[in-house]
């Protein structure tokens, strides 16, 4: 039975790794929208961002950690700075964003992480394709969001909003998302509009609600949670990433070390194997924040070097964080402590 299911799991991986190849690689590419000629020569490999007619590196900004802290304003620009002087042209933030320490707590911190951004943008503008999103349900809401947004970030046009955190189950009424009140209705105003370029949802907690808005609204971009311990509990990869392929969405992965839990005990894997990991899936990109700079070196060395793994390769991370996983699955509502690392085992 166990050969049996590493042999399923073996060809179904193959078929997505070609899917990968089939999107491309394109290294050292001109930017994306004929964006700033006096920018770097890319450094990084580059993917379609599905069927939008955009290219992005396969290694991006997620707009937390250091970028999204009170008071932390002159690293935040620099990291920002620096990610686009090594050639990332796609930063992720949010209206969200924003933290105090350890908390995220207090509508007080929202928009820490755009207003960061923002000091970066107002000069730079033109090189990025730049995302956010709303965590506003409502049609009234989202409006709300997407005009602090705008004033945040310093532009007049965001390439790609969002619907943020879409969790499902008795959380998320899906219905009221299409509803006349509902923020659906401001995303696709704000496009004709031309405030906004292209529309996607997140989220990280279950990929049943999700595939469902994929279903009944042709999305242009999708960001889910992906990484190698995926797999041992309702799985994104399995449930979620095949339907955004064949609709041809930016299909942009987050979670990647999952906030660096995929390194405890020890290193259960290196952040090269977690990254290679993930870019060997047909992604158009992977989103990790950033605390310090020498980190975003690191990352920016493994993604310029990245070769995709086989399918064996792969099984083999799988494997490796499976005794680990409801440590690493916490943003699915796992358990944050596993009984196996109880006791002695600690």
């Amino acid at each position: 039975m166990k050969r049996y299911i590493d042999n399923s799991r073996r060809e179904f991986l193959r078929k997505l790794i070609a899917g990968t190849s089939a999107m491309g690689m394109a290294p050292l590419l001109g930017n994306l929208h004929a964006r700033s000629s006096s920018g770097p020569a890319f450094q990084l490999p580059q993917r379609p961002f599905g069927a939008t007619g955009e290219m992005v590196g396969i290694y991006s900004l997620g707009a937390q950690a250091t970028v999204e802290q009170v008071g932390m304003k002159e690293q935040a620009i620099e990291i920002v700075n620096k990610c686009i002087d090594l050639g990332i042209n796609y930063i992720d933030t949010s209206a969200w964003y924003g933290m105090d320490g350890n908390s995220g707590e207090g509508d007080h911190l929202r928009g820490t992480s755009e207003r960061h951004v923002g000091e970066v943008m107002k000069m730079r503008r033109n090189e990025v394709f730049l995302a956010t999103k709303t965590h506003d349900r409502s049609y009234d809401g989202a409006m709300r969001h997407l005009e602090s947004s705008l004033k945040n970030l310093q532009t007049d046009v965001i390439d790609l909003w969002q619907i943020h955190n879409i969790k499902g189950g008795e959380k998320e009424d899906i219905d009221y998302i299409f509803s006349d009140d509902g923020c659906l209705k401001a995303l696709i105003k704000a496009r004709e509009e031309k405030v906004v370029r292209f529309l996607g949802i997140t989220g990280h907690a279950d990929p049943a609600p999700m595939k469902e808005l994929v279903e009944r609204y042709p999305f242009d971009a999708v960001l889910m949670a992906l990484n190698a311990a995926d797999k041992h509990y309702n799985s994104f990869i399995d449930k979620l990433l095949p339907t955004a392929v064949e609709k041809r969405m930016g299909i942009i992965g987050m979670k990647i070390p999952a906030r660096d839990r995929i390194f405890s005990q020890g290193g259960i894997i290196t952040m090269k194997e977690a990254m290679s990991y993930t870019m060997s899936l047909p992604v158009s990109t992977i989103i990790v924040g950033i605390d310090r700079i020498a980190e975003l070196e690191e990352n920016i060395r493994i993604a310029r070097e990245f070769e995709p793994l086989t399918a064996e390769e792969m099984l083999a991370i799988e494997d490796k964080v499976k005794p680990f996983y409801k440590h690493l699955m916490f943003y699915k509502g796992l358990s944050d402590w596993p009984e196996e690392w109880s006791g002695n085992n600690v």
